[in-house]
């Protein structure tokens, strides 16, 4: 592996990009006590065996912080699920891929005819629409658009089934804009979409 993985790629750039440095001050500042006879203040052996407890105890937080990702990084997941009738075809051989962060925001978004019937995304399936992490719309002014939705399923790989799917498209095979809303448990109405 080259460098970090994705997921920690902007953590690792940012701590690159830290340098320390003494203040303009600090020379000065040392040359002036010494003229004044000010001895270095040292440590007594007791401060100092606080200071490297102290030391020990936050290393071995930060290595178990390090060790349990779900801490330090957002998990991205992949879903797939199929099979609806999402763009109006009349048969339940559509699929959706979902890349997101887990229960949070959606990153990657495919609405999918399942050609080869395998019940996911593969090379020889049709991709009927693609969508980054902002909410697209693949055209406008198309006549004669229908609206479907599903839920509820765990469509952003946070464990309860309390997400949806709202497709906007024009039949037999057009999809016009696709995305991924949440509805906690208890709600009636659809939140906004994300």
């Amino acid at each position: 592996m080259s460098g970090p993985p994705d997921d920690v790629a902007p953590l690792d750039r940012a701590l690159d990009a830290i340098r320390f440095a003494p203040r303009a001050s600090l020379g000065p500042e040392i040359e002036g006590r010494a003229r004044r006879g000010e001895a270095p203040v040292r440590p007594s052996r007791r401060s100092r065996g606080w200071m490297l407890g102290a030391g020990a105890v936050a290393a071995g937080l930060a290595a178990a912080a390090l060790a349990m990702p779900g801490l330090t990084t957002k998990a991205e997941i992949t879903v797939d699920r199929c099979c609806w009738d999402l763009d109006g075809g009349g048969e339940a051989d559509d699929g959706v891929r979902v890349v997101a962060w887990r229960d949070a925001d959606v990153r990657r978004l495919w609405i999918y005819e399942d050609v080869d019937q395998s019940g996911g995304l593969t090379r020889a399936d049709v991709v009927r629409f693609e969508r980054g992490a902002a909410p697209a719309l693949a055209a406008a002014g198309v006549p004669g658009l229908v609206t479907r939705e599903q839920c509820c399923l765990d469509f952003d790989g946070g464990g309860p089934a309390d997400d949806g799917l709202l497709v906007i498209g024009a039949p037999p095979d057009r999809v016009v804009m696709a995305a991924i809303f949440e509805r906690p448990a208890g709600t009636a109405t659809r939140l906004p979409l994300r």
